[in-house]
């Protein structure tokens, strides 16, 4: 090969090239190296690299690594002209595998770098984005009574959120209380049509015989006791909006098919009307109901559910959520003290005792226990003997049971309601500063209570036991 050739190519590499032979004597560098490292070839070749690294005109010499070990080498390496390099020294070895040189390719890896620094810093900035995101966005759902911290209403709202720019039907289904018509209404605010109307339709609450003319009006003289005018169906109040049909699972099958056709044709005919009025109206239903039972059973057409299930919803029952209990229990507390100007909090145990319920009816039941505890709330915090006695005595059977040591022959109910009266004579001991005052509190004689400390084994405070002697 041409000596020339070679030597050119090796210049015109963007890699740079540092030759040294079997001893450590340089004998070529390429103007690439010179440009990456900063190092001038005067002063490199015909030089060893060993006294160059003693007099400090460079600090690393990966070939003299090779020239000792016979074996590949690499690093990372950041020169005096400020680059940062990935340097490969090799050994060059003859037709009988004696070693008579080394060449260290360097390749210019700043760029490199600072884009890996440039796409961790996006990373960083696109998860702090999208924490805030989420933050803004549960402070707005948070405004629309939906307020929440698990993870799975978290992935429903985010679904909602998804769903809303779009008009494809919504069918939303969960347990009474869950939040069916909120999350609608959510879904409302969030869409297009959010300036136009949202209208609500009890299905359950409509008598039969009237859910055809409520659906979809009727016409002049369509029936005795008709206006006069005629009068316009939901539906049409709800054109350029939104209109929800919950508890749908509650319709009659006839007026499932006229449903049917009016989903499908985007029209609707008043009763005893005979001029079709278009609609634009994005619907939703929602429903407490298992409606593929439903339609298993024949209570519900199998085309119409298809139509209605094009993007399903299903909300969680709180008991599956239960970290979201204490985020809506000082939510609603919070509502209520803006409402009547008052400070009412609630203690942390019965917070806790809060969660620990089932909540058969769910969200809504919730609310209307906290409602009533800010209203009976005789202090400015509820505490846990404020409680109504049925989530009281749940609390009590879940979180008490028999240790090894106790009675089994003991009725159970006996042996609850003793522990539902230590716990109460416990919470009256921790409230009052004395055992004169609690026994007050409780409606016994102070000689009474030391008998049921004794017999429950509770202790008594120092403090309350130098109060009690003073009294």
């Amino acid at each position: 090969m041409d000596n020339d050739l070679l030597i050119g190519a090796m210049d015109s590499s963007s890699d740079g090239i540092l030759i040294s032979d079997a001893h450590g004597m340089v004998v070529y560098i390429n103007k690439a190296y010179e440009e990456i490292t900063g190092l001038e070839s005067k002063e490199m070749i015909g030089k060893n690299l060993k006294d160059l690294l003693e007099k400090g005109v460079i600090n690393k010499a990966l070939s003299l690594e090779v020239i000792k070990d016979k074996k590949r080498v690499s690093t990372i390496h950041k020169y005096v002209s400020g680059k940062t390099a990935l340097s490969t020294a090799s050994p060059i070895n003859n037709a009988n595998d004696e070693l008579i040189g080394v060449v260290n390719n360097t390749r210019n890896i700043s760029e490199l770098i600072h884009l890996k620094n440039d796409l961790t810093n996006t990373k960083k900035l696109t998860l702090k984005y999208s924490e805030e995101i989420k933050r803004l966005r549960q402070h707005l759902v948070k405004d629309k009574d939906f307020v929440y911290r698990s993870r799975v209403m978290e992935e429903t709202i985010e679904l909602a959120s998804k769903v809303s720019g779009y008009d494809s039907t919504v069918l939303i289904q969960g347990e009474s209380g869950t939040g069916k018509e909120i999350l609608s209404k959510f879904i409302h605010s969030e869409s297009p049509r959010k300036e136009e109307a949202f209208i609500k339709v009890n299905c359950a609450a409509i008598p039969k015989d009237l859910f055809e003319s409520e659906l979809f009006g009727y016409s002049e003289g369509a029936f005795t006791g008709a206006k006069k005018e005629g009068k316009p169906g939901m539906f049409e109040l709800a054109n350029n909006g939104t209109i929800l049909l919950d508890e749908v699972g509650e319709l009659p099958l006839p007026i499932q098919s006229k449903l049917l056709r009016v989903i499908q044709e985007r029209e609707v005919y008043r009763v005893g009307g005979k001029i079709p009025v278009h609609l634009d109206v994005r619907i939703i239903a929602a429903t407490n109901r298992d409606l593929k039972q439903e339609v298993k059973d024949g209570n519900f057409r199998e085309d119409l559910y298809f139509r209605l299930n094009v993007i399903p919803i299903t909300i969680p029952p709180l008991r599956e959520r239960r970290e979201d209990i204490p985020e809506l229990i000082i939510h609603f507390l919070e509502k209520l003290n803006r409402k009547y100007k008052r400070t009412v909090t609630i203690s942390q145990k019965a917070i806790e005792a809060l969660a620990s319920h089932s909540w058969p009816g769910n969200v809504r039941e919730l609310e209307n226990i906290i409602e009533y505890l800010f209203i009976m709330a005789n202090k400015e915090e509820v505490q846990i003997e404020d409680l109504p006695t049925r989530i009281l005595s749940k609390q009590i059977i879940n979180n008490y049971e028999r240790t090894e040591d106790e009675n089994d022959e003991v009725p159970k109910l006996t042996y609850l309601l003793e522990l539902y009266e230590k716990y109460i004579i416990k919470e009256a001991m921790e409230s009052f500063p004395s055992l004169r005052k609690a026994a007050q509190a409780l409606g016994i004689s102070p000689s009474t209570l030391c008998r049921r400390l004794k017999k429950f084994e509770i202790e008594i405070e120092n403090n309350q036991e130098i109060k009690n002697n003073r009294e």
